[in-house]
């Protein structure tokens, strides 16, 4: 497996990825994990998963026992958008919605146009998971300005 994904969040996401499946949830994973899955060495706190706006409150009611954070709208010093988090096996899901998403760049919101079709599947402990593409997790990153994750984010690319 990899070194920086522990076996709760493994078995966290074989929990939540074939309910999505089943229930034709339109997602793509996101964040930490996805530089994961593309090679990157980050340590995994979470688990970020992208949902269509016509999805999120069905995501509400599939996961109703799991909600740790109701669906709210979060606005912080780096985002502005929709999410709840589950707790899954101790581990931390944060699901937002990927419409009407934005991030604060220089006290100024950008929206994010994040396209749930664009993704790449990549098959991880037995399963198919839709992954947002390396290229957008850095425009992302440059958006919100991470320099840190950036240069391990380009050395990725490179090496692709």
């Amino acid at each position: 497996m990899h070194p920086a994904i522990s076996d709760n969040h493994i078995k966290a996401l074989t929990k939540i990825i074939p309910i999505l499946q089943e229930n034709n949830i339109t997602y793509r994973i996101t964040g930490g994990l996805a530089g994961n899955l593309y090679g990157s060495q980050w340590q995994l706190h979470d688990i970020d998963i992208e949902v269509a706006q016509k999805d999120i409150n069905k995501v509400e009611e599939l996961f109703q026992e799991y909600i740790a954070i109701a669906l709210m709208r979060l606005v912080d010093d780096e985002f502005d958008l929709r999410i709840m988090t589950l707790e899954i096996e101790h581990v931390d899901i944060e699901i937002n919605q990927a419409e009407d998403a934005f991030v604060c760049h220089h006290d100024s919101p950008v929206r994010l146009n994040h396209n749930l079709s664009k993704f790449n599947l990549i098959h991880f402990a037995g399963l198919e998971l839709r992954v947002q593409p390396l290229e957008e997790i850095i425009q992302d990153k440059e958006l919100i300005g991470r320099t840190n994750d950036l240069a391990d984010l380009r050395q990725l690319q490179e090496n692709l």
